[in-house]
């Protein structure tokens, strides 16, 4: 008994290790990708949307045309929550205008499906339709309940999630997000591998009384690691045996050894043609390659190139694909710029100031500096042969340092977008290396300090000083809501927004300006 209970221990810990493994785990994924595929098929005009990170490495780019941000945590039991954060409402005009989408994600063993799929966006669409019904009257009263998959929630969880949706409409309607008018409520529908084919093939039969909203979980449901036996998965012939693992995309940060969903799409055939003894190296080949080739701003973790994405551009959906946003229509711009770059003769026509926060690098095309006019910038100055009054330079870092030096060089970039808006019509880019933490906050800063509630610039000084004084913390967390809805990639991280709210409350900022 002793030994049969060593050997099955052994047998466990090789499957937890093989399970691990970035050979089985690609192989994983690209089973699992070909039932996304089959779906994708029966609903081709409906909107294939990857629901990030992990919904990424499922979705074939090719057929993949927006992306969202719906998180479990949102869905797990108890803590049950919409996202005045991440909104997602970026997306919601792709999907109406497509009459539908397919949201694909993934979990590892033990679920059918992520907490995103069975909870997390049932409650968004609830909140969504009782919203719209709220202000539009539409959808109509009998279209607007809860729908949770019966096969994973049962009815007293159901229950109490239902009775918090109130609430959450509450939050949303109060907030500084737009409301969106619904004709048809959205309608979610559970579809899994254990699904059968013809039940999700009567979703198609759509006549205009629902938008369908389709959770598809992209894996196998394996309940036990015994389950994880040794199979074919690939449909090269002369691949080895591969182990099957649930929700392979998930954690990529223990496994993926650098490797991205657009990398691995752009080389699959060569990585599921590699033998297991060689694949880490491989990977790293292609990792390294791609490093040396691509600066930051050029980068994409994921990028969807569907038939829908070109007519999806003006609805601004397919955030990977581009490098800017607009926040409305207040002519701010958040956007990704490398350290390194050059600004076009394009980007010079397009934007009456550039603000361009980077540490770092060879100095080009920048004209000249932010200081807090306190001698504070000489460390940070930065001059260019070819001045560019247009452009000016932050040495600002997304790291401890940046959250430090935000203190001296933030009043002074505020005050030049003041500047800008108030002399001129062209808009005004925001940009960092990362689009978010720096950019973010810039500009969730100079919302909250120079626009009133109703998104007006206040040009007349006196007023402006008054509104200083009046600023909260719950005007910063709405001018968050401006940008979120925007484009959620632009959110800063919570460190940063504190930074921001300690730099507008302050009594010396307020004096000051």
């Amino acid at each position: 008994a002793k030994e049969q209970a060593h050997s099955s221990w052994h047998a466990s810990e090789r499957l937890k290790r093989e399970s691990r493994h970035i050979y089985n785990r690609l192989h994983s994924i690209s089973s699992d990708s070909d039932f996304v595929r089959r779906i994708a098929s029966i609903f081709p005009n409906l909107l294939l949307t990857a629901n990030l990170r992990c919904g990424a490495w499922y979705t074939p780019p090719d057929i993949t045309s927006a992306v969202s941000y719906f998180k479990s945590t949102d869905g797990h039991t108890h803590q049950w929550g919409f996202s005045l954060k991440r909104s997602n409402l970026h997306v919601l005009p792709a999907i109406l205008e497509a009459g539908g989408c397919i949201i694909v994600d993934s979990t590892t063993r033990g679920k059918s499906m992520p907490d995103a799929l069975s909870k997390t966006i049932p409650i968004w669409c609830a909140v969504l339709n009782r919203a719209s019904h709220r202000k539009y009257k539409t959808p109509s009263a009998d279209q607007l309940d809860l729908i949770t998959p019966t096969f994973m929630i049962p009815p007293t969880e159901h229950d109490q999630i239902d009775q918090r949706i109130e609430g959450f409409v509450n939050a949303f309607v109060a907030s500084d997000l737009d409301v969106p008018r619904l004709d048809a409520p959205l309608k979610p529908f559970f579809v899994t591998p254990q699904t059968h084919i013809e039940r999700a093939e009567d979703i198609c039969q759509l006549d205009g009384r629902f938008v369908p909203v389709i959770l598809l979980a992209a894996s196998r449901f394996i309940a036990e690691s015994t389950d994880l036996l040794p199979a074919i998965l690939s449909s090269n012939k002369d691949c080895e045996d591969s182990i099957y693992v649930q929700g392979a995309g998930d954690d990529h940060e223990n496994w993926a050894r650098g490797l991205t969903p657009d990398m691995f799409w752009t080389h699959h055939t060569q990585l599921l043609k590699c033998s297991k003894v060689s694949i880490e190296g491989l990977v790293d080949q292609l990792v390294t390659r791609f490093q040396a080739s691509t600066t930051v701003s050029q980068s994409h973790w994921f990028t969807p190139t569907g038939s829908l994405t070109q007519q999806l551009e003006s609805l601004s959906v397919v955030r990977d694909v581009f490098t800017e946003t607009a926040i409305g229509s207040t002519g701010l711009y958040v956007g990704r710029r490398a350290v390194e770059h050059v600004f076009s003769s394009d980007e010079l026509k397009r934007f009456g100031l550039i603000i361009h926060m980077a540490d770092g690098g060879a100095a080009t095309n920048f004209g000249r500096s932010l200081s807090s006019g306190k001698g504070d910038a000489a460390a940070g100055e930065i001059t260019s042969a070819e001045p560019t009054p247009q452009i000016v330079r932050v040495p600002l870092q997304s790291n401890k340092k940046g959250l430090s030096g935000m203190r001296i060089h933030f009043p002074v970039a505020i005050d030049a977008i003041r500047a800008a808006l108030a002399k001129q019509q062209e808009p005004i880019l925001i940009c960092c290396p990362d689009g978010k933490d720096l950019s973010g906050s810039l500009a969730i800063a100079a919302l909250a300090s120079c626009f009133d509630e109703n998104r007006s610039l206040i040009d007349d000084d006196a007023t402006r000083a008054q509104h200083l004084l009046n600023l909260t913390k719950d005007d910063t967390k709405r001018r968050l809501q401006w940008l979120v809805s925007a484009d959620p990639k632009c959110s800063p991280s919570r460190a940063f927004l504190l930074r921001v709210n300690e730099i507008l409350l302050s009594a010396k900022y307020r004096q000051d300006r």
